[in-house]
């Protein structure tokens, strides 16, 4: 009963202070001094970052209040009535949940990204262009990146060798994968009569 009484209570300030939005002219003074009175945080969408200075009808199209989107691809597409702006053309492919990787702050900088919510290959954005590639004096590698990397750090870097059957140096030449340094001490033994598929050292 008493959460009853509670629910019928916010639903009369949100009704009341939406009544009060479609009376008073939508000038920016009487804008602000309605914003400053009603909590938006009780319709279940807080008005943080950028939002927080949005013009209440660039959200609620003719005064609509009622469905409002709260996600970010509600607003941020081009199918939608609110005039929001739009993921770029050149944007990696990723899922609608911009709030992976973006701040309500500003698009850019991206400061996280949540690599479940990106479609593709790592080399699709590690490309050195849109993010990070490989760099310049990383040895010699064929394999897709997650083959050796993970998605939470670059480093360390361990490639599953379960499945393969042939000796080392039929990958390890130097250009398939890293082969034997230059400062390796003289052997003619094969590479696992030292080393394990580990690391290399010990």
């Amino acid at each position: 009963m008493a959460s009853q009484q509670r629910s019928t209570r916010r639903w009369r300030r949100i009704a009341g202070a939406s009544l009060l939005m479609l009376l008073l002219p939508l000038t920016g003074s009487a804008q602000s001094s309605l914003a400053s009175q009603f909590d938006h945080f009780t319709t279940g969408f807080r008005l943080d970052g950028a939002h927080q200075f949005a013009t209440c009808g660039s959200c609620h199209v003719d005064a609509i209040f009622t469905g409002t989107p709260i996600f970010c691809a509600g607003c941020h597409t081009q199918a939608s009535r609110v005039q929001a702006s739009t993921q770029p053309a050149q944007h990696v492919l990723s899922s609608e949940r911009c709030d992976a990787c973006h701040q309500t702050d500003t698009w850019v900088p991206v400061v996280r990204v949540d690599h479940l919510e990106v479609f593709g290959t790592c080399a699709s954005c590690h490309d050195g262009r849109i993010a990070m590639g490989k760099p310049f004096d990383h040895f010699p590698a064929n394999e897709q990146c997650d083959s050796c990397h993970w998605t939470t750090a670059f480093a360390p870097a361990l490639f599953d060798h379960v499945g393969i059957v042939s000796n080392c140096v039929s990958c390890h030449d130097g250009i398939q994968a890293m082969g034997k340094p230059f400062n390796h001490i003289p052997a003619t033994n094969v590479c696992e009569d030292c080393h394990n598929t580990i690391s290399f050292g010990p």
